[in-house]
């Protein structure tokens, strides 16, 4: 299990709502607050789960999830960085920093080690920054500084993911791929993204435009360009995600795929589905050195219909 500084174990000594617990190979702080509850991994500084005192888990997390060091866990919201997906399909501007195009999906962080840099708590709301430094490596060439600012209270969840370039400038593409639950994905609408337009990766990646709201009905890989505001709409419950970026992925693996995944019971796919906060393809970030550039979402309730 990674080992803290004194500085970490002091801050959560100290704090009244948050601890450090094991979970697996792994540490997860675990948020107790009477308006909420909440469970972040420091590796990849992942959100696992989101709960609002008397409502069910915003957050789908396997229920085969692993919590093995240096893997990535299925569920919660993963962060991407600093390319999102398969690092071929990304742009030039992208990949030139990467001296290898067989790098794994999702970039460098997911399965790395991140620092608990700040934490403030209320009697309403916990706020908490990780952050990591990515060094120059065999995969990376470039140096920069991330920090993950996550944000909680009864009402509302928001992360905001802030990349700092060093010396040199750099491209990135990017997500916050979060994963929700349902109870039926036959009975789920996305809605918000009618009159978008999207690349649908599972067509020879074939740009389109969104007429009507997204249902599903097999298995769908796509990004939306140009988001507003999206409605999550399943039987039960209606989510509102709010972002500043300008694109979106929208993704359920149906049956074919869901037997080949890891960390994912063949069954799956009828409880769950990604709406991905992005920027991605032609929507990549340039960011000069020593500034920096900030990828924000908000998950918050509304009422069913």
């Amino acid at each position: 299990m990674p080992e803290y500084t004194a500085d970490l174990n002091t801050t959560l000594t100290q704090s009244q709502f948050c601890r450090l617990e094991p979970r697996g190979q792994l540490h997860c702080i675990q948020v107790r607050h009477p308006h909420f509850s909440a469970d972040i991994l420091t590796q990849g500084a992942q959100v696992l789960s989101f709960t609002p005192t008397g409502e069910d888990n915003w957050i789908w997390l396997s229920e085969t999830a692993k919590f093995k060091t240096g893997i990535s866990v299925r569920g919660g919201i993963p962060v991407c960085w600093p390319w999102f997906g398969d690092l071929g399909k990304n742009p030039a501007e992208v990949k030139k920093l990467c001296a290898n195009e067989t790098a794994p999906a999702h970039g460098l962080v997911r399965g790395v080690e991140w620092q608990l840099d700040a934490l403030e708590e209320t009697a309403s709301s916990v706020t908490m920054t990780l952050e990591y430094h990515q060094k120059p490596s065999s995969l990376w060439e470039a140096e920069a500084e991330l920090k993950l600012t996550i944000s909680m209270t009864g009402e509302r969840l928001s992360l905001a993911l802030t990349t700092t370039a060093g010396a040199t400038p750099l491209a990135i593409t990017q997500a916050l791929h979060t994963y929700f639950p349902v109870k039926d994905i036959h009975k789920t609408r996305v809605v918000g993204l009618e009159g978008c337009r999207y690349t649908d990766a599972l067509d020879n990646w074939t740009t389109r435009t969104q007429r009507g709201p997204i249902v599903f009905t097999e298995e769908t890989d796509r990004i939306y360009q140009s988001p507003a505001h999206i409605s999550l709409i399943s039987e039960g419950r209606n989510m509102l995600l709010t972002s500043d970026s300008e694109s979106a992925i929208v993704w359920n693996p149906w049956v074919d795929k869901a037997a080949r995944l890891s960390q994912f019971p063949d069954d799956a796919w009828q409880r769950m589905f990604c709406v991905e906060t992005a920027n991605a393809l032609d929507d990549w970030i340039q960011i000069a050195p020593g500034h920096s550039h900030t990828l924000t979402m908000t998950l918050s309730k509304t009422s069913p219909e």
